[in-house]
Order: C-alpha cells, then structure tokens, then sequence
C-alpha cells in the first residue's frame, strides 16, 4: 500500500513538473524591446532588442528590423554587436522632419543582422540608439527572424488589447515614457520660513557664518583648558619628582 502511494505520489510529482516546463517552453517568448531612456519625443535612448530563440533544432542566423514611415526615428545608430554584422537601408521621408538639428528627408528604414548564430535555449540583445524619437505613446517596430534551417517567423502582428492572449507572433512595441517637463532650470519650490531657498542653495548665509563662528570659538575654548590642565599636571610631577 505504501509502495502505490508513493508511486502515485511520483507520477503526481512528475505531471506536475511537465506541466510547469511545458509552461516554461522557450515557444512563449518573442522578439521584444526595452529601454530605459526613451521618452516621446525625447533624445539619445538606448533601445534594446532581445531575440530569443525558439526553435528546438535550429539556430538563429538572421534578424531583420523594419521600422515605421509615419513615426520615424531620426538618427539611428547601431551598436556592433560581438560575432554579428549589421547593414541599414535609408529610405525617403513621407514628409520632411524638422528637429533642433535641422530638417530631415530621409531615415533608417532597416536594420539586417547577420553572421552570427543564437543557439538553441539562447536569446541575444541588440542594441540601436535613436538621437530623436518620435513623439508617440508606442513605437511598433516588425522583425523578421530567419532560423538555420530555412524556417522564417514574421513578428509582425497587431498586438492583443490588454487583458486579451497575444497573437501567435506579435510585432515588437515599445511604451515610450510621457516627455519630461524638466527644461534643465531648477523646479520652483516654496521654502520654510528660515529656510534657505533653491536660488541660495550652496551659498553660506549669515546665520551659517555666525554658527561656524561660534563653533571655532569654543574650539579654542576647548583647546585653551586643555593646555592648561596638561600644563598643572606637569608642573605637579616636577615637584614630586623633586
């Protein structure tokens, strides 16, 4: 009787762990984007695109990265990334942008990794900085992933509205945070009454001045009795001594 609950226990046991790698299958991952810079409208963000690979028999030797006419980023740079070759293709403006560096009719359209290999299990992050972003609450990118042995995954579905599952091969998006209000001055603030205000901030004031005043002034206090008292001390062992 033991012996067949254990058993039982074990097959329990084992279910449950095929079920949670099953879970686990490198089939839930996608081609995603991340970055910790990237503002609507803002400048010189780092974006981050992770490709994981999800085939069991095959690796990854190919990304195609496919970018947007109507919410164009202007001056991109790809970062090299190690064992891997890259080549942008610039295409025509709809219409032209004007930034603070002038006025743009063309943009990076494209980004094709190539040479090198994701192995099976593995994912590589590839890393592009946008001088100027668009000024969109979500930048939509398509990708195109090319495995070892011929397979191709086009990443290029709508994504699900929340709370709906994922398409089988969502096109890579990324939320972009609301532009900062920061114009480089110091953000205004109401002072306590005594307190110094931001336009002082790293000024000594009068009340600073007559405080270190002070302190040097029973520094030397301080200073003064201690000599005197190692002065009586001595002249004590002198007269003993003698």
């Amino acid at each position: 009787m033991r012996t067949r609950r254990l058993a039982k226990g074990a097959g329990t046991a084992a279910a449950a762990m095929a079920a949670v790698v099953a879970l686990a299958s490198p089939a839930s991952a996608h081609v995603t984007l991340h970055s910790y810079e990237a503002q609507q409208g803002g400048s010189d963000a780092i974006i981050q695109v992770r490709v994981p690979n999800e085939e069991s028999n095959a690796t990854t030797t190919k990304i195609e990265l496919d970018f947007p006419a109507d919410a164009p980023i202007i001056g991109l740079y790809v970062e090299p990334t190690p064992g891997w070759q890259f080549q942008t293709t610039v295409s025509n403006l709809p219409k032209p942008v004007t930034n603070d560096d002038g006025t743009f009719t063309q943009y990076v359209s494209q980004v094709v990794w190539t040479g090198g290999n994701i192995p099976v299990g593995g994912f590589v992050d590839f890393n592009i900085d946008a001088s100027d972003l668009p000024t969109v609450p979500t930048l939509a990118l398509k990708a195109i992933q090319t495995y070892s042995n011929g397979d191709i995954v086009r990443w290029i579905d709508t994504p699900a509205a929340p709370g709906q599952p994922d398409p089988p091969h969502p096109q890579p998006t990324l939320t972009l945070a609301p532009a900062s209000s920061d114009s480089g001055g110091a953000t205004p603030t109401t002072a306590a009454a005594g307190a110094p205000t931001a336009s002082t901030k790293g000024v000594a004031t009068s009340s600073d001045v007559n405080s270190a005043k002070a302190l040097s002034i029973a520094a030397l206090v301080v200073g003064l009795v201690g000599l005197v008292v190692a002065v009586a001390a001595l002249v004590r062992r002198r007269n003993t001594a003698t």
